[in-house]
């Protein structure tokens, strides 16, 4: 493992002295006024990141002009005068905080999610989601209209000098306009800024001249792209190597190096099936053709990969979006070598963008409830401390204890089960190692704090006997039966219980492809198995409303594990040879198997609740988690938190 000091050296861009290596990435989070103003929620997330220890805060993409730039409901905006005097405010609470600010100047091309036309592109080359969303096909821009974004780029750096930022940054990655005339996949004119890479090249060159053209000479100025979009047809790393030394004769004093566009998603914002640092590959290329300092972007979610990126030379500077979001403290965690105490970001996509941005809301964070909210929700010590019962120790049970212990009540933990709950199961591949930080996060902090941990199986004498004030109830969802006959000699196990891959005899029938059953899946496939089959009688795999990266990703994750997979087929019943499908063209067959294993779905576990009630109608219990509120990782933290902090 590297040494983590290595991120707390001094760093320079340009005339800029940032005090460590550690960049917050920009990324949208919505908390801006509807006409792009500052609000006070902006100030106090950008406020908190910045007393988290971090050096360089990088806000996020803020639109350049009134036309065509604005991308998000709720975005920044920098496009006017009027945008100056909040930018300048929340400036002087960064850097009142401690660290440098910079802000990112982006136009969103074809990648607008306002279903609002016009949509300007480099050509009419459409990206297919917002087309179907909204029926909105991608202008080409006119020559007039490529000049005003230029000028539009320039008098926005201006702006942000008014305001006093330390840094300005141009985006051009990640799909937006800039982006949309780089990438050949994109750009089909035939005109001065298509064709050639020379053409493709012209307007972020345009841009960057015009800024150094209208602002200091010595103002620190950082041009962020990918190294590559990711598409057959789209941006090669040697182009992107070559636009680098230019954009370095050109003025940019640092390349800050992501990777992928909005329609692949999972190169972007990669989750948690991705590598991670997955463009490190790319941004080193970036690195040995320059003296300018190099950021590298995407996936660093742990202080050793950051530290080894920084000590090997890979980059001079790591950039996190998410991970700070996860924990605006990682930073001065890191630096006092409590890694431990880090809150990990599980690169799940569900606070941030599936439940926030994608759903018009501001973004947010599953393993952060405070994440958008920052100052209001405060853990702090309770007036009337309490003997309190947690049952289930789960991320829901483990969550509620923290948060009751951290405000003076006397807990107790009970689980007849290892610490953990489901996320023991869900953990088992080593694709699941971000999920699994989050398990070990929660362990720790459970059995470094004054918590009665109690491993055994709460009912109601034991909770009765045990003279608790209040009880939270955390026990979690249960695996549903199979709803058809199982023939008593055939061998059967459920989803949770598969843990040695070469335990099960061959071939594998998965009954269901929900996350349980296709983590098991791959589970069994990445143990090199190829004799598995996923059976489910929907049309395709997560079909119930899982995270939308999990949607787009996972197909392919099963074939690359050589998983058969068959959707649209019913499991009727299991029999010894097999189990008896009716197959999508409504025609029964037997799909052979020596082992079936059941991922049937999950409901709540609510029998204690409901015995509690019958023989302890006194007692105050409070349900928290999954057994009552949704399935998934966010709803057990977040309900327990906002429970626990009631009591």
């Amino acid at each position: 493992m590297a040494d983590l000091g290595v991120l707390f050296q001094e760093g320079r861009i340009g005339k800029l002295v940032v005090k460590n290596r550690i960049v917050k990435s920009p990324q949208s989070s919505a908390l801006s006024n509807p006409d792009g103003t500052v609000s006070q929620r902006t100030v106090n997330h950008y406020k908190r990141l910045a007393e988290g220890g971090i050096g360089l805060v990088l806000l996020e993409y803020s639109y350049v002009d009134d036309d065509a730039a604005k991308s998000i409901h709720n975005q920044l905006g920098i496009s006017r005068k009027e945008h100056i005097a909040g930018l300048g405010w929340l400036a002087d609470e960064v850097h009142a905080a401690g660290a440098k600010v910079g802000i990112q100047l982006a136009h969103c091309g074809r990648q607008k999610f306002l279903a609002t036309a016009p949509i300007k592109s480099a050509s009419d080359v459409s990206w297919d989601e917002i087309e179907r969303q909204y029926g909105v096909r991608p202008q080409p821009m006119t020559l007039e209209e490529i000049r005003g974004v230029v000028s539009a780029f320039g008098d926005a750096a201006v702006r942000a000098v008014q305001a006093r930022f330390d840094i300005v940054e141009v985006h051009a990655g990640h799909g937006y306009l800039i982006t949309n005339f780089l990438s050949p996949h994109t750009n089909r004119r035939t005109d001065e800024y298509g064709g050639s890479f020379d053409n493709r090249s012209r307007l972020l060159r345009e841009i960057v001249a015009d800024i150094r053209k209208k602002i200091p000479a010595d103002f620190p100025l950082s041009v962020r792209l990918s190294v590559s979009d990711y598409e057959a047809d789209g941006i090669p790393i040697a182009e992107t190597v070559e636009l680098c030394r230019r954009l370095e004769t050109l003025g940019v004093d640092v390349i800050h190096a992501s990777g992928g566009h909005h329609a692949g998603m999972e190169y972007e914002v990669s989750p948690w099936y991705m590598p991670r640092a997955l463009h490190r590959w790319g941004w080193e290329q970036i690195k040995a053709a320059l003296s300018i300092p190099v950021i590298g972007s995407g996936s660093i979610v742990a202080p050793d990969v950051a530290a080894d990126i920084v000590s090997s030379g890979s980059a001079d500077f790591v950039s996190l979006g998410r991970p700070m979001l996860a924990d605006p403290d990682w930073a001065r965690k890191a630096r006092e070598g409590r890694v431990q105490d880090i809150v990990p970001c599980i690169r799940c996509n569900d606070g941030c963008l599936h439940r926030g941005l994608n759903d018009g809301r501001s973004a947010g964070c599953t393993v952060n409830p405070s994440m958008g909210e920052e100052y209001r929700y405060a853990v702090e010590p309770s007036d009337d401390p309490q003997s309190i019962a947690v049952v289930g120790a789960g991320p829901a049970g483990m969550n509620a204890a923290l948060v009751l212990a951290d405000r003076g009540h006397a807990v107790t933990l009970f689980d007849d089960k290892p610490l953990g709950g489901q996320l023991n199961a869900a953990v088992r591949s080593e694709l699941k190692r971000d999920l699994r930080a989050l398990r070990d996060y929660l362990v720790h902090q459970v059995t470094s704090r004054k918590i009665r941990v109690v491993a055994a199986r709460a009912d109601a004498a034991l909770l009765r006997d045990g003279g608790f004030d209040r009880v939270l109830l955390a026990t979690g969802t249960a695996p549903v039966e199979f709803d058809g006959d199982i023939d008593g000699e055939a061998k059967v196990v459920k989803a949770h219980e598969v843990v040695d891959p070469s335990s099960l005899a061959g071939p594998v029938v998965i009954i269901g492809a929900g996350l349980a059953g296709c983590d098991t899946a791959l589970l069994l496939g990445a143990a090199g198995r190829g004799d598995v089959t996923l059976l489910e009688q929907q049309e395709g795999v997560l079909a119930n409303g899982y995270v939308f990266t999990d949607v787009i990703g996972m197909p392919a994750q099963l074939d690359k594990y050589k998983v058969s997979v068959r959707t649209g087929t019913k499991a009727l019943s299991v029999e010894r040879q097999g189990v008896r499908v009716r197959n999508a063209q409504g025609n029964d067959e037997l799909v052979p198997a020596s082992t079936v294993v059941l991922a049937c779905g999950y409901s709540p576990r609510t029998e204690l609740l409901e015995t509690l009630g019958r023989e302890l109608p006194d007692l105050k219990i409070d349900p928290v988690g999954t057994m009552h509120k949704g399935g998934r990782v966010m709803d057990a933290l977040h309900d327990a938190f906002f429970v626990a902090r009631r009591c």
